[in-house]
């Protein structure tokens, strides 16, 4: 009796190893290391694992990604949220992610195009929206404190395509704010020859006059996203004063 029941512990035992499947012991390395905020031990643990089961773990994928940020590895991962991507798995945080790695590479043009691809696959994600929204609302304010319009304008109406009404909202009170101070500018810089060139100054005043109208076009948009923006009926305040 004795004997048999050895034999039957021994068949157990030998079953219980060769059941813990390749990579295992690396993946709960990893997992406890991410438990313990230990990123960097987690992130080298995971990457172990993940070549010896030929990266098929979409979950293991995501978190290697995560722990690569978490370690400023933004190139590790920028490629592991791609892989995420790709598989599918939380993909609307897995843009999210590969967007601020690819920011903190300084690659703007390609974390723009992660952006993009990341709202037209999920429209309307709100972390999405606010890091393409900040985006743009930092590059209008850039180029309209150099002083190029033109620029500043380009970036500041990008921000009035998402669908977040707060941020088309402050889209078009940057615009507005924009074509009110330039309109305002153009005034002062002719108030000199108000008296000894009329004909040049009536030419400026044109010019002033169709910068406050565009404001209040844009002033009229935002008010029927937000008809209780206090901001909004200021600056509209102002804007008709100055087109009287």
């Amino acid at each position: 009796m004795k004997r048999i029941a050895f034999i039957l512990l021994s068949i157990l035992f030998s079953a219980g190893v060769f059941a813990q499947e390749p990579g295992a012991a690396e993946k709960n390395a990893g997992n406890d290391a991410l438990k313990a905020k230990n990123y960097a031990e987690a992130f080298k643990k995971y990457e172990e694992y993940l070549k010896i089961v030929d990266y098929k773990d979409n979950a293991t994928v995501f978190n290697t990604a995560y722990c690569a940020n978490k370690i400023k590895d933004y190139a590790a991962a920028e490629k592991y949220f791609d892989m995420s991507i790709k598989n599918k798995y939380k993909a609307a945080s897995s843009y999210l992610g590969k967007a601020q790695a690819l920011k903190n590479q300084k690659k703007d043009a390609d974390m723009l195009v992660t952006l993009q691809e990341g709202l037209k696959a999920f429209p309307g994600n709100m972390k999405l929206e606010t890091m393409y929204a900040t985006y743009y609302l930092k590059e209008g304010q850039k180029f309209q404190k150099a002083g190029n319009e033109s620029k500043a304008a380009e970036n500041y109406t990008k921000i009035t395509s998402l669908s977040n009404k707060s941020f088309k909202t402050q889209g078009y009170v940057s615009l507005a704010g924009l074509f009110f101070n330039n309109g305002a500018k153009i005034l002062q810089d002719a108030t000199p020859i108000a008296n000894t060139d009329k004909a040049k100054y009536d030419a400026e005043k044109a010019k002033a006059v169709n910068d406050f109208k565009k404001a209040k076009d844009y002033l009229t948009q935002a008010q029927s996203l937000e008809p209780a923006n206090q901001d909004v009926k200021d600056l509209m305040k102002q804007v008709n004063e100055a087109l009287k």
